[in-house]
């Protein structure tokens, strides 16, 4: 008899916790809990990146670039990429006669490839990329310069200037700093660089 009794009362037990389980999920405005682990972190980021030529104390050109990428955790790498510029022809022939010449095209211009980590202490580890190239033509001074638009054609086969560097940059909120900077052996020209990041709101 107390081995029945123990039996009914077990099966009330169980009928009233499954009850109360089925009002728990029918409860209005009740949600079930996220996993927030399985959505990848990304706070939005503008990366401002400055390349600045100099000859001598004169500056010469700035280029202002900006990038617009997340920062995320360490399991989530992402690559942002930028690319900038044209394409050059080039002569591929000794004969450059009307109609029977032949020419390649180089890519010239500006490549940015950007990653941001968030290290969760306000600040963000940046794994920038800088490349940039352009077309240079001599001078009278026996010098090179970059050609422009407008200036003499720089011939059938040009200079090709090219600089790059690559950048570990561990920044805050609204932090400016200043990267490498190089001597271009055709123009001794120096060029700098300047890399700004903001978290967007």
């Amino acid at each position: 008899m107390k081995a029945k009794m123990i039996c009914v009362s077990l099966a009330v037990f169980l009928a009233l916790l499954a009850a109360s389980t089925i009002c728990a999920q029918e409860k209005p405005g009740s949600e079930p809990k996220r996993d927030v682990a399985a959505k990848p972190l990304e706070i939005p980021l503008k990366i401002q990146i400055v390349l600045t030529e100099f000859d001598g104390s004169q500056k010469v050109s700035s280029l202002p670039y900006a990038m617009y990428t997340v920062a995320t955790d360490a399991h989530n790498h992402r690559r942002d990429h930028l690319r900038f510029g044209v394409r050059v022809p080039v002569s591929t022939s000794s004969n450059s006669s009307a109609g029977s010449a032949q020419y390649t095209y180089i890519d010239v211009g500006t490549n940015i490839d950007c990653a941001a980590v968030d290290l969760e202490n306000g600040q963000f580890s940046l794994d920038l990329s800088v490349e940039r190239s352009s077309v240079a033509i001599s001078v009278p001074d026996g010098k090179a310069t970059d050609w422009k638009p407008g200036a003499p054609s720089p011939g059938p086969q040009p200079l090709i200037r090219s600089f790059r560097d690559d950048l570990d940059l561990i920044m805050r909120d609204g932090q400016t700093m200043e990267g490498s900077s190089a001597v271009d052996p055709i123009t001794g020209h120096v060029l700098k660089i300047e890399v700004t990041l903001n978290v967007l709101k």
